[in-house]
């Protein structure tokens, strides 16, 4: 597949305090919280993306990133990158009480150690999922609580 020739989607994209995608719109209106998702990423991984809110409503369709500013293609591209590396917590070794939170985990990528900046970094999704997101704006994925050990359950427990 190609990219159609389109006019440039007018929008520009930054991370916020917070780490979060933030879009501004041609209108002014600010966006925040925002992901990018590739439409074909497997058969076309570098043409049609869009950048959908946090209920999945598309903000902006972008048929060709090259055509985007540099500083904006830069920044969609690096959320991408972020959002596209998930690695899943098969263990919670230790999370510290408070907010911020310290947290140790076993992924299927080897330990980390990550602060989480509240419970509101935890979001459970519609299959009961969860998904996890550390203070720099990485994204852990837990696929199935019930298949945590007793340990991380309660760990985990605190924090949901």
């Amino acid at each position: 597949m190609t990219a159609p020739q389109t006019s440039v989607p007018k929008f520009s994209l930054h991370y916020d305090n917070w780490g979060r995608l933030v879009l501004t719109d041609a209108d002014g209106q600010v966006h925040e919280g925002v992901t990018p998702v590739r439409a074909f990423p497997l058969s076309d991984p570098n043409h049609w993306l869009s950048i959908v809110n946090q209920r999945g409503t598309e903000l902006a369709c972008i048929p060709d990133p090259q055509q985007l500013p540099a500083a904006t293609r830069e920044t969609l591209l690096t959320a991408l990158t972020r959002s596209e590396f998930i690695p899943v917590i098969e263990r919670i070794i230790d999370a510290t009480q408070g907010e911020p939170a310290e947290w140790r985990v076993v992924t299927d990528r080897g330990e980390r150690t990550f602060v989480l900046k509240g419970d509101d970094d935890i979001r459970t999704l519609s299959d009961g999922r969860l998904i996890v997101t550390d203070s720099d704006g990485v994204r852990y994925l837990i696929s199935e609580v019930r298949r945590l050990d007793s340990h991380s359950r309660r760990m985990l427990e605190r924090f949901i």
